[in-house]
């Protein structure tokens, strides 16, 4: 079998969104079939349920095209954290190396290797969501800053934006951009601020202990990196003019119509309609059954 550089990403709730929010399910699907990578030939997708592949479908036979297929692999996973940004839609992802072949027969499509089986283990067992990437691979570099989460795996960053603002932080936040733009500095600094905006009222509100517990390690991950910008965040209720003092309409407005965009994305598709009526199927079923007598013990 050959070496590739795997992607391996499970949409968070999955099971919650196919019994109580049907519309949800839809929603992922017509994001992930939106995502840049479907426009390339190196690269290959696979979806199943609440589960996204992708692998270079060429083996790297260098070290160039090792760091090459890694950093298109956070690339791709950057692309689907920005467009589930506002969603209430969250992934864990992680970016692993090893055996992976994946081909059709007549019937059947396979996919298999050490890989997967190193990343779905990887994954399942980190109690946070976002994307983290082994040693392994974290060594050939990428853009994105990192930090040490647990033995053999980091944490990405999937911030551009906020870290670009930091590099002109000195101490204090606000920044004076001394009348610019703030999109010059940082154009999805207003993706940025929505998303850290929902994982701390996640961590606070969500009624699963153990959810929440996922949302606040991501939130400590971004804490330690960002103290003071997200002290800022906190204190001005997430204003993304706590990070800057400058004009972010053009920037705001752009990420208001892809949260209304991504929102409407398969209503009324064929998808969606068939979805809704398994949902009502399902729910009418637990109605029945919550409304039949008990069953009588034995006599005694």
């Amino acid at each position: 079998m050959s070496d590739r550089f795997l992607l391996y990403i499970d949409i968070l709730g999955f099971s919650n969104m196919v019994r109580d929010e049907p519309r949800k399910v839809v929603r992922v699907y017509e994001i992930l079939d939106t995502l840049n990578v479907h426009t390339r030939s190196d690269f290959k997708v696979i979806v199943f349920s609440d589960t996204i592949l992708i692998y270079n479908s060429q083996p790297a036979s260098a070290t160039t095209e090792s760091k090459f297929c890694v950093q298109t692999l956070v690339d791709c996973a950057e692309d689907l954290h920005h467009r589930l940004v506002g969603q209430d839609i969250f992934f864990r992802g992680v970016i692993v190396k090893g055996d992976f072949e994946h081909y059709k027969r007549s019937h059947v499509e396979r996919f298999f290797g050490g890989a997967l089986i190193t990343a779905y283990h990887a994954e399942k067992d980190i109690p946070s969501l976002g994307l983290f990437i082994t040693d392994e691979c974290k060594a050939f570099g990428l853009f994105q800053p990192t930090v040490a989460f647990s033995p053999d795996l980091s944490f990405v960053f999937l911030c551009h934006g906020l870290q670009s603002l930091s590099t002109l932080a000195t101490r204090a936040w606000p920044i004076n951009l001394g009348g610019s733009p703030g999109e010059d500095f940082g154009f999805h600094v207003p993706w940025d601020v929505r998303f850290l905006k929902d994982i701390y009222s996640q961590m606070r509100a969500h009624s699963s202990p153990a959810v929440r517990t996922k949302f606040l390690t991501a939130w400590d991950l971004y804490l330690q990196r960002y103290p003071r910008a997200l002290a800022a965040l906190v204190q001005h209720d997430f204003s993304v003019r706590a990070l800057a003092t400058s004009d972010w309409d053009q920037a705001t407005k752009a990420l208001e119509d892809k949260i209304k965009y991504f929102k409407r994305i398969g209503s009324g598709t064929d998808l969606s309609k068939s979805i809704q009526e398994t949902s009502k199927s399902l729910q009418g079923k637990r109605i029945w059954r919550s409304k039949r007598p008990a069953p009588k013990g034995p006599s005694m």
